[in-house]
Formats: C-alpha cells, sequence, structure tokens
C-alpha cells in the first residue's frame, strides 16, 4: 500500500514539473529553423509514460492534456443529469506522430478531438491543455493548429486548383508570400496529397457529379496543410470512404505529419488492420475512460497481459471496440459489459502509473524545450505562442481590401458557373415580363384602366421579393456554412464575407429586375416617358436593394436552411397584404395600421403609383363613377404621403438597418463561443 502511495507522489510531482516548466524556448520572433537534423534539439528526453522507447531521446511534446473533465447537463422531462463525456483523460502527442482516437458511438471521441482542438462549445472543461508546456492562447493556437471536419464542405462548383488557391490566397500573408510563391505551395500540395491527376476537376456535389469521397477529403486536408500547421486534427476522415480510399488518406496523412514534423490526431471509429497498424499510437476510448493508450504495436500484448487475448485471425481494432461497447441486449449482458469497461479502465490505470513513476522522473530531470519546427523554405517566421501573446496575433493577416477582392472574386466565380440560377434567374424575368407585359397589353385610359394600372405596378412590386429572395437565400445558406468553417481557422474577417455576399447577388438582381420592368413597361404601355421609366426603375432597384438585405438577415439569423423557408415567406407575405393594393391603407384596423410605415413594398407600391398616376386624365363616361385624373387615385390609396424620391430614401433606410442587423447577426454567430482549458 505504501509502494502505491509513493508511487502516486512521484508521479503527481513529476506532472507537476512537467506542466509548469518552459517546454517551448524560442530565442526570438525572426528566428527561422530548417527541418534538418541539426535543427532538432538531441538532449531532449520524453514525457512519454506509454511510449515504447524507454529512455530513448528524442522531442518533446507538442501537446500535452492532464485529467480533461467535460461534463454536460441533460435535461430528461423534468429532471436534470449530470453527464460524464470526458472522465479525467490524459495524454501527449509529439511532433512527427500519428495518434488515432477509437471508440463506439458515444464513447467521446470528437468530444476529446474538440478538447484538446479548442471547439468545445458548452458544458463544463476542467483539466489542462498545453501546447509546448504553456497554456494556449485561442487566436495564436488556431495559428498553429488546423482543422479538418467530417463533413467537406467547399465550393462545389471550382476546380481542386482553384479551391486551393483561394484558400492560400486567403490563408497565406501577402508579406511573406507572392502569388508566384502561393501557386507554388499549392503545387507542392497536389503533389504531396497526390491530387495532381484531377485539379482541373469540380470538387462537385451530391446534385452535381465531381470527383470521389476520397479525393474530397484530400482536399480538405490540403486546404489545412497549406499554412504547414503544427498540429493536425481530423475528425473521422475515413467516414463515407470505401477501405482502399481510407487507407490511401491514412497512409497520406502519416506520411505528411512525418514528412513535415507534423502532430495529428485523428478520431476514427473501427479502421481495418492494415489501418490501424498505420498509426503510431493509438487511444481507446470507452464512456469517457481511457481504455489504453500507447504504441499501436503494444495494444495487443497489453490486453493479453491482463487476460483479453486478440484472436490470432481477427482485426485488433474490431476486438478492441467489441471489448468497449456496451451490450444493450438485455440488462444482464448491460451490466456485464459495464463492469468490463470499469475493470479496463481500471487496469489502464495501474498501468499507467507504474510507467509514469519511471518515465515523468526522468522527464523532470531533462531540459523542458519545445522546438518550433519552420518551413525554412516556406519562409515561417517563428513567432511566439503562448498566453502572454500579443492580441495583435489574431489579427487577419492580410488587407481588409485585398480580402473582400478575393472573395468577391471567387464568388463572382461560383456565382457565374451556377447555371441552374442563372438560367431560372434569365427565365424568369423573361417570362414573367412576357405574361405580365401581354396580360396588361396597351393599357388606356378609361375607368378600367385605373384597376389593370395599380395591378400592374402591384406585379412589379411583387416580382422584387420572392423571385429574389427565395433563390438568394438557398445559394447563401451554402456559402455561409462555409464561412462559418473557414472563420474557426481565421482565415478571413466576417466584413469582408458579408459585403462580398451582398455586392455579388446585387448585380443579378438588378439585371434580372431591369429586363423585367422593360418588358412589362412597354408591353402594357405604361406612361411612356424617359424620366417616368427611369424614375420606376430607380425605385425598382431600392426594393431589389431591400430584398437582398432582407434575404442577409434572414440568412444571417437563422439556423438552418427549413426554419429560413418558412419565415421569409411568411414576412414577405405580411409586406405584400399591407402594400397598399389589397387592402387600402385608411381602412385598415389602427391596431395593426403602423406596419405598413415600416413596410418596404408599401414604399415602393406607393412610389410606383405616384410615378405613373401623378399626370394621368381618365375618360369618364357621363354618370358613372370614375376617377378624373391620376391625383384623385393617388389620394383615395393612400399613395400620396411622401414623395417619390422620399419613398425611396426610406426603402434605402430599411435596406440599411437589414444590413447592419444581419451582419451583427452573422457576427454574433460566427464568433467563437469556445471553452478553454
Amino acid at each position: 500500500m505504501s509502494s502505491k502511495h509513493d508511487g502516486v507522489q512521484r508521479d503527481t510531482a513529476a506532472q507537476q514539473h512537467l506542466l509548469t516548466s518552459p517546454m517551448c524556448a524560442i530565442p526570438g520572433d525572426d528566428v527561422r529553423l530548417a527541418k534538418s537534423p541539426e535543427s532538432t534539439p538531441s538532449n531532449i528526453l520524453p514525457s512519454d509514460p506509454l511510449g515504447t522507447s524507454g529512455s530513448q531521446p528524442r522531442e518533446q511534446a507538442v501537446l500535452l492534456w492532464d485529467n480533461v473533465t467535460y461534463e454536460v447537463d441533460t435535461k430528461v422531462k423534468s429532471t436534470t443529469t449530470n453527464r460524464v463525456i470526458l472522465n479525467r483523460v490524459s495524454g501527449q502527442v509529439h511532433a512527427g506522430e500519428t495518434i488515432a482516437i477509437i471508440g463506439s458511438s458515444g464513447a467521446g471521441k470528437t468530444t476529446l478531438l474538440n478538447v484538446l482542438s479548442g471547439r468545445i462549445t458548452d458544458g463544463r472543461l476542467s483539466g489542462k491543455v498545453l501546447y509546448c508546456g504553456a497554456k494556449r492562447h485561442p487566436g495564436s493556437f488556431r495559428r498553429v493548429s488546423a482543422y479538418v471536419q467530417q463533413d467537406d464542405i467547399m465550393h462545389t462548383l471550382l476546380t481542386v486548383q482553384e479551391t486551393l488557391l483561394y484558400a492560400a490566397t486567403l490563408r497565406l500573408p501577402n508579406s511573406q508570400y507572392s502569388p508566384e510563391r502561393k501557386a507554388e505551395r499549392v503545387n507542392a500540395v497536389l503533389k504531396q496529397l497526390r491530387l495532381e491527376g484531377i485539379k482541373d476537376s469540380q470538387i462537385g456535389s451530391t446534385k452535381a457529379r465531381g470527383i470521389s469521397g476520397g479525393e474530397r477529403k484530400r482536399v480538405s486536408i490540403g486546404v489545412e496543410l497549406l499554412t504547414d500547421p503544427r498540429i493536425l486534427f481530423l475528425d473521422e476522415p475515413t467516414s463515407g470512404l470505401d477501405s482502399n480510399s481510407s487507407q490511401l488518406a491514412v497512409e497520406l496523412v502519416r506520411k505528411v505529419a512525418t514528412e513535415r514534423h507534423i502532430a495529428a490526431l485523428m478520431t476514427i471509429h473501427q479502421p481495418s488492420a492494415r489501418i490501424f497498424n498505420m498509426f503510431d499510437k493509438v487511444i481507446l476510448l470507452s464512456q469517457g475512460h481511457v481504455i489504453f493508450f500507447g504504441p499501436t504495436s503494444s495494444a495487443i500484448d497489453y490486453f493479453a497481459n491482463i487476460g483479453y487475448q486478440c484472436p490470432v485471425h481477427e482485426n485488433p481494432a474490431d476486438y478492441f471496440v467489441d471489448l468497449m461497447t456496451l451490450d444493450y441486449r438485455s440488462e444482464e449482458t448491460l451490466v456485464e459489459s459495464k463492469m468490463r469497461v470499469t475493470e479496463l479502465a481500471y487496469s489502464f490505470l495501474q498501468h499507467k502509473l507504474k510507467l509514469a513513476a519511471l518515465e515523468y522522473t526522468k522527464a523532470a530531470e531533462a531540459a523542458q524545450t519545445c522546438s518550433r519546427n519552420v518551413d525554412h523554405d516556406a519562409g515561417y517566421n517563428a513567432a511566439p505562442l503562448s498566453a502572454s501573446d500579443s492580441p495583435a496575433v489574431l489579427q487577419a493577416r492580410n488587407g481588409w481590401i485585398y480580402e473582400y477582392k478575393t472573395l468577391a472574386r471567387r464568388d463572382w466565380l461560383n456565382l457565374m458557373r451556377n447555371i441552374p440560377f442563372l438560367a431560372s434567374q434569365a427565365v424568369q424575368s423573361l417570362a414573367t415580363a412576357l405574361l405580365v407585359g401581354f396580360m396588361f397589353f396597351y393599357l388606356k385610359h378609361d375607368a378600367a384602366s385605373v384597376q389593370n394600372r395599380l395591378g400592374v405596378l402591384y406585379v412589379v412590386a411583387l416580382n422584387a421579393t420572392f423571385p429574389i429572395i427565395m433563390p438568394a437565400l438557398y445559394a447563401f445558406f451554402d456559402e455561409r456554412d462555409i464561412m462559418l468553417r473557414e472563420r474557426s481557422a481565421a482565415v478571413y474577417r466576417v466584413t469582408t464575407f458579408y459585403i462580398s455576399k451582398a455586392t455579388t447577388f446585387m448585380p443579378v438582381a438588378l439585371t434580372s429586375s431591369a429586363v423585367f420592368i422593360t418588358g412589362v413597361y412597354f408591353i402594357s404601355h405604361l406612361t411612356f416617358g424617359a424620366s417616368k421609366f427611369f424614375a420606376t426603375l430607380g425605385v425598382l432597384s431600392c426594393l431589389n436593394i431591400v430584398s437582398i438585405s432582407f434575404m442577409l438577415l434572414v440568412g444571417s439569423a437563422v439556423r438552418t436552411m427549413d426554419v429560413a423557408f418558412v419565415i421569409a415567406p411568411g414576412i414577405v407575405t405580411i409586406e405584400l397584404l399591407f402594400g397598399g393594393l389589397l387592402a387600402n391603407p385608411k381602412g385598415i384596423t389602427p391596431a395593426i395600421k403602423w406596419i405598413r410605415w415600416i413596410n418596404p413594398v408599401h414604399y415602393a407600391y406607393a412610389a410606383f403609383v405616384q410615378n405613373e398616376f401623378s399626370d394621368l386624365q381618365f375618360d369618364c363616361i357621363p354618370g358613372s363613377m370614375c376617377f378624373l385624373n391620376g391625383w384623385q387615385v393617388i389620394q383615395a390609396y393612400g399613395m400620396g404621403r411622401f414623395a417619390i424620391w422620399q419613398n425611396a430614401m426610406m426603402l434605402l433606410v430599411i435596406a440599411a438597418i437589414f444590413y447592419v442587423a444581419g451582419y451583427a447577426l452573422l457576427r454574433w454567430r460566427a464568433k467563437p463561443k469556445y471553452i478553454w482549458v
């Protein structure tokens, strides 16, 4: 009993020394380290209690986590219970290592990966996660780490090479990289990930044919490798891939980690035996407990020593996952499997304490440094990345105008290749113009023409709402998901993305509306005159601007597309109801009469009516009820409160409010709300 207690004390003291020692010695901000044997310290002893090298010298841990615990509150009916997702998890990863986190569904694999990468957003997190022996600074850590998500969210209409080029253009600083050098880096990544043969192929999607799933995954990895990260996190990189593609993906990750001296951690559900043996180390998780963490080559022997011999012809990964998975087939099997998991977790804890007592003591006597290996050829500067870093590292690398021009160019290229969207806008505007124009063909100046003129102007206002908002909203949601992924790596500002979206959609909306109003105006024979026509076109353009701003507001405020496609039509329908034709503003119930003053359709329709009717005279049959002139119509329908230019200004004010509100909501949604330890 005394021996075990002494071992624990030694372990605790050694860990305390390790966690408080300066593991990163940075000579200066301008120091550049070449990737050569001479640039790597040779006298560094590992803090690796589960390593295979014993006292073999090697580089100190790049990332170390100690006693990490993560809890969340789950509510079932009226009862709130505490659920422990990770339970005192510890470990470390060295440069050049590839580590797999394996476990069944619900074991805590992705949670552990998100904790280590700094992507946990709620719950309670405790313990320590250190980068080079120091507490991580969120902004700095994002600069030296990269995260490959399980879902490969990319611009489907860009080619592989274009995807990497735009990523390099936005991510790599202009102060260190010329356009030629960025292109060279892209070519190097294409070659390293074996993507040269498909570099001119579009990414594609489920609806448009493109590259294969394995190739998409390699492109996603390539995007993250462009910045030469120190640590690479991958969430289920083999998910949805066949065995050959899965093997190639893991093989390339390990090769890149070794060649670039990168620490790589990935979650993987149930790898094949061949893939399992590719990893340097493996973390086996079950119900938040570490069942094993150590070299892959020693896993089978470890389990055999505690009484669980893996059959000769069985995949070790399958066998280990079966051991760790709870069996819900019956109450008896569930209790038995829970006891087995508890036993496995306890056995590994004892195993870890025995090794830690020796290895951490040796590590405490060694020099505690963590070299920042930098690609000398790429021109990377070694900069401080500890908790005491200046907030300046959080700023974007490139200028605002450069970011905006790059994003606008990428957005415009995507839009011009979106043939279905462009074709639908062209066909819709032309077809609707012809239909509406001939429906109200050659308007006259009798009593019946009053109703027809009011109707055609209302259709003009209607055409600047639904046909503009809904297709653009659909396209914006795909772009927003990509932005959220890229913003998590601090690739660019929210403002540049937001303004790029607004200015990209605007020309298409204005062109479509111009085609529509030109056809309707001359076919239906609205009041001829250059001033009349351009006034109508100007007000319609203002309403288009409002529609784009409303689309951005809804797209920024709502989490899912399904909800957005319910909210947006509902609000637009209310705007049309209070537009001024379906219900005379003078007769609306006072309790809801105020809605028209915040309704952009009302201002646009009022301007259209004033512009069309102000100089008209009507032919009235004696004895019949008839408007004598256009001003009587304007007054009767309550459309004369503001002048035409004032209505146009109100539209622009509403658009500005929508733009600002949409930006604020998007920035709030895009701002990381991560929990760090």
